[in-house]
């Protein structure tokens, strides 16, 4: 029977704090970040797409920053499947409010917003260079290496949701952390891969200053999560936690499921 407390090993408690924002929409796809990250950000790289870009827009219209999104899958084949998906949905009823019927329009809006030349979206594949990956040819794969070439200025944020392969790139967030003005990354299998998170906190420059558990993910029967959220920010916008009994989730936090709330966070 699952726990309905989450029990997170204690080097994950966040040691320092800065103010938070949520950015993007309600529940699932929004995230807290530093609002001094977000204010000294000039450019955004945004690892995973599928049909929602609502944190890159509000990030962009809150910062005036560039946005290059990364995301190989979601191409014309995409959204032509949910194109007929939401067609045939609304035909047999099972879409009914305005809201619901209106994401039959999603591609013009994602047509919309990436129609400039400081919002672009790539079908790429966040992943080693050097690696070898069925279905994908060498010009489909990037990594931070090429994309960070050229970069000689620290106003760079990042946002990571790659459903796991965000494991294959974590030295080279560390190598190319002293240009970022933060980083929220989702961490996926967190059950499976603690040491790895341990190994990357403790080397990360910038530091943790925010955990949020994503409730779609798996509970393990000892109350771990495999699914965690991590907002960190350069030490400069950071002050030690003051209250030694913080507790988590944050009243800014928001359930990624809406249909249960947030567990209370405990950590040993």
């Amino acid at each position: 029977m699952l726990t309905s407390t989450i029990r997170l090993p204690l080097f994950l408690k966040p040691k320092y704090e800065t103010t938070l924002v949520r950015i993007g929409k309600k529940n699932d796809g929004g995230y807290s970040i530093g609002k001094n990250s977000l204010e000294n950000t000039k450019k955004l790289f945004s690892f995973g797409l599928n049909d929602d870009w609502s944190f890159d827009e509000e990030f962009s219209l809150k910062s005036n920053s560039e946005v290059f999104v990364y995301d190989p899958n979601v191409n014309m084949k995409f959204w032509i499947r949910k194109f007929l998906r939401n067609f045939k949905e609304i035909l047999l009823l099972k879409r009914r409010s305005l809201k619901e019927i209106n994401e039959i329009f999603s591609y013009l809006r994602y047509k919309k917003f990436f129609s400039g030349n400081n919002k672009i979206h790539e079908l790429k594949l966040i992943a080693p260079k050097d690696a070898s990956i069925p279905n994908f040819k060498i010009d489909q794969i990037t990594d931070l290496h090429f994309l960070m070439k050229n970069i000689r200025e620290k106003n760079i944020f990042m946002k990571i949701d790659i459903e796991g392969s965000e494991y294959r790139i974590l030295d080279q967030l560390i190598d190319y952390q002293q240009y970022m003005t933060g980083l929220v990354i989702e961490f996926h299998n967190c059950d499976l891969h603690v040491e790895l998170i341990r190994e990357f906190v403790s080397k990360f420059e910038l530091q943790l200053v925010h955990i949020h558990v994503n409730n779609w993910g798996l509970i393990d029967k000892n109350g771990f999560a495999s699914s965690l959220e991590m907002t960190f920010s350069p030490k400069e916008f950071n002050e030690e936690v003051k209250d030694a009994l913080k507790s988590y989730p944050l009243l800014i936090d928001q359930p990624c499921n809406p249909k249960f709330q947030d567990s209370k966070i405990e950590f040993f």
